[in-house]
Parts: C-alpha cells; structure tokens; sequence
C-alpha cells in the first residue's frame, strides 16, 4: 500500500494588500505651433479655465481636460488661481458652489476671474461625498449673468471609464458650442505659399512642416492615458498567494510510488510588467513589453507518513514578452510567450529521496489572456501551453518519460484609487506524462498528473 506525503504549513501572518504608496504625477506637454512675425495671430482663438477642489481633483481635471476640444485653449491653472485671488476669492468655494441661495457671490468672482484671466468661460467644480455617494458637482460660469449652462453633479463611484462618459454627456455640448471649428486644410496650405512667397518659404516651411510633424507625433503618443492597463507605461503588482501541489501516479506498478498533496501553503510574490515604447506612435512596438514575476513559499515543509517534517523549497520564475492589444472601451487582450522555472525540492535523506516527486522544470510557455471591465471592476481571463524542456528527477526515474502541460488563470480586478487596484487572482497549471516502462524497471506507472494552484491577493500600481 502506498504511504501519501503529508505536508505541515506554517503559517505566516502578513499584511501586502495595502495601498501601494507611489507619489507619481503625470505631467502634460502641450506644443505650440510659433507662427512668423508677419501674421496675426487666429481671430477665433478661445480659452476657458478649469479649476477642480476636492478629493482627487487633479484625476477630474485630467479627465475634462481629455474631452475639450483642440481648438479651445486651456487658462494656465495658475494664472486662473492669481486670477481668483485678485476677484476676492481667497479661499476654497467648496460646498456653497452647490447652495443656489448661498453661492451668487462666489459665482460672481469666478466670473469676474475669468474675465480677467481672458476666459470664454470657466468649468469649477467640487468633489464630495453627498448622502454617502461620492461625486463631484460642475458649473460653467461665462460672462453672462443669468442660469448656468452647467450645473449638475457627476458620480465618481463607478469605473474612470464611465467617469469620463459621464463628464462628456454633460460638458460636451456647451464645449462644442464655443468651440472654434477646425482651421480649413486649404488655409493652411495658402498660409504656406504665402510664407514661400515671402522670401523665407523654403527654410520656414520645412521647420514648420518639421513642427507639426512633432507635434502630431507628440500628440499621437501622447493618447497613452495614464493609470490604464491599456496604455500603462509600467505595472507592479506585491501580493500573498496561497498554493497548492498535488502529483499522483496514474496505473502504478511498483509500491515505491507515493502521491503528494498541499494547500494553503502562504507564498510571496511579486510582477512587473514594462512597455518602453508606450509613449509612440510605433505600430505592434508600442504594444511590446517585457514582463516578470517571482513568488516563493515560506516555512514549507513536508513528511512522509508520520515521519519528522522535511524542508521543502517552491520557487517560481517567469520572464517573457507580451504584446498588448487594445480591444476598446478598456478591454485589452494580451498574446505573451516566455520561460517559466518551477521548483518543488523536497530535502529528504538519502533513504526517502527516490520517492519523493522533486520537479525542476523550465518551460516554455504561449498564451492568450484578457482584461475586461465589467462595471466599476476589471474580469481577468487566460489561457496558456506549456511545454516542459526539461523536468527534474521524479521524471529521470521512468523510461520512455513525455511530459506536457497546460495553464489558466482567473480574477477580479477592483480600483482603490487612482492608479491602484486591488486583485484577486487563481492560477492553475496542470502537467500530464506518460512513460513506457520495461520489464525489470524499479518504477512502473502509466504516467503521472503534477498539479499547481495558486490563490493569489495583491494591490499593483498601474501608470
């Protein structure tokens, strides 16, 4: 009769689901097209200043400042602020912009601000917490008295995406209506032939031309929208995860052929992922990253029978490239492929060594895997091919030993804050081998199944 090999856990209490602290602002570029001196500047040039208070007011206006249209200018937010201060609002509006009866003197020096820093108009708003909902309430002040063009409320609760949906049904109108229409091709073209005619066409046109080339590459890569898995430039993910083993012998022969089973065995891990070209506007490299992840098992140790616990060592490592696809409305697929080395030692004695199911493997790995939102959370799906290049000793014992292998992986994704989530994630592999065994071989089995599952609770950083 076989004996199983127990396993004794030791438990760890640890905390890594915290927030992932990283203070990282993304800084926004904007490039100006410098006109000669001979023309005018455009009679239809328009601004409107933005100014947001509150909880993650930056993360709103980014997200308004994603929907204004081109050709509408933005007030510098600091020239706006010394705009303010001179119109006699010194100190925060917050909850009297949302009192109809308590805020004409504020919304009086917004608009005398906005006069004084060359506003068309301005969007103020502020982020609260009404009846246990968080939102953030939106007016747009021009130089007209009278009933506001905007003045609503946006929820904040749900998803970044359904934010910015919300923002453009509300603002998107009343922008579109300020908004100077684009500049005619054939102006710009005749703006051209003039600058030629003037003497200095060649050189001019060919550093404008260059300009806008920037520009329009600039503008191009700079569509990578922060904190999105979609166009994140790097991720980082810390996390606990709790794994399983279980490795049996199918139609065995011989008595020296004992199963294996853990779960529940705390392990830490950690993944990164890294895409340099994020930024561009290079077709399939923009998409390119490298990825890697570690995880280790602690105080893992495990016994045969009622034997004394034996150290047990599980280790993985994963490298790999993957190349990132956007599906639209935030979904993203991913086609990856790399190396895996996975360890399960068992440090048994010389005596229990040739029946214990040690694996060293290194693997190479192909899959698919998905990221779809769903709501105010993100479902995580995959799928993978493993194909073992080498094994380790517990296959070194058959003849005729094939081995092979599948992966998948599962999870939920939910935002904490701006740029972190927290994930639950279940992975699962599942190796199959055949042998060939022959008459007289110490070890005779049909094949063996070795099983790994991994529960896995993590923040990651994502920008």
């Amino acid at each position: 009769m076989r004996k199983p090999i127990r396993t004794t856990t030791l438990f760890l209490s640890m905390s890594l689901c915290g927030r992932i602290l990283l203070g990282l602002s993304a800084a926004t570029a904007a490039t100006f097209a410098l006109a000669p001196a001979t023309l005018a500047a455009p009679k239809a040039s328009k601004s409107i200043a933005v100014r947001i208070e509150g909880p993650n007011a930056d993360d709103i206006r980014e997200d308004i400042l994603a929907i204004v249209p081109e050709t509408l200018g933005v007030v510098d937010p600091d020239a706006f602020s010394t705009s303010l201060k001179g119109a006699g609002q010194t100190k925060p509006v917050g909850e009297t912009l949302v009192s109809k009866a308590q805020r004409k003197k504020a919304i009086d020096r917004i608009r005398k601000a906005g006069k004084a820093a060359k506003a068309e108009g301005v969007i103020y708003g502020v982020s609260r917490t009404n009846k246990k909902k968080k939102e953030v309430h939106l007016v747009y002040v021009d130089e007209n008295a009278g009933d506001l063009a905007v003045d609503s409320a946006v929820p904040l609760s749900g998803s970044r995406d359904d934010r910015k949906r919300a923002l453009e049904e509300l603002l998107g109108p009343t922008l579109a209506q300020i908004a100077p229409p684009p500049a005619e091709e054939d102006e710009a073209k005749g703006d051209r032939e003039g600058e030629g005619a003037a003497g200095n066409g060649g050189d001019e046109e060919k550093d404008e031309g260059g300009e806008k080339r920037d520009a329009d590459e600039g503008g191009k890569g700079g569509e990578r929208k922060p904190h999105e898995a979609g166009s994140a430039l790097f991720s980082i993910e810390l996390g606990v995860e709790f794994v399983g083993r279980w490795f049996d012998y199918s139609d065995p022969r011989t008595r020296n052929l004992p199963p294996y089973s853990v779960f529940g065995q705390p392990a830490l891990s950690v993944s990164g992922e890294l895409y340099p070209l994020a930024s561009t506007d290079i077709a399939v490299l923009k998409g390119l990253g490298v990825t890697a992840g570690y995880a280790r098992a602690l105080g893992l140790d495990s016994a045969v029978g009622s034997g004394d616990p034996i150290s047990t060592t599980y280790e993985r490592i994963n490298l790999g490239l993957r190349e990132r696809l956007s599906l639209g409305e935030a979904s993203v697929l991913g086609i990856s492929a790399g190396l895996r080395f996975l360890t399960f030692e068992i440090d048994a004695p010389a005596d229990l060594a040739r029946t214990v199911p040690n694996v060293s493997y290194t693997l190479f790995r192909a899959g698919l895997d998905g990221r779809f939102p769903v709501g105010p959370i993100a479902l995580a799906l995959g799928a993978e091919y493993i194909l073992p290049l080498s094994s380790g000793p517990v296959y070194e014992r058959f003849t005729g030993a094939s081995v092979q292998g599948v992966g998948a992986l599962a999870g939920v994704m939910m935002p904490v804050a701006t740029g972190i989530e927290a994930r639950l994630l279940v992975e699962y592999a599942r190796f199959f081998s055949s042998f060939q065994p022959e008459q007289g071989d110490a070890y005779i089995a049909g094949g063996a199944i070795d099983q790994y599952l991994g529960l896995r609770l993590a923040g990651a950083y994502v920008y």
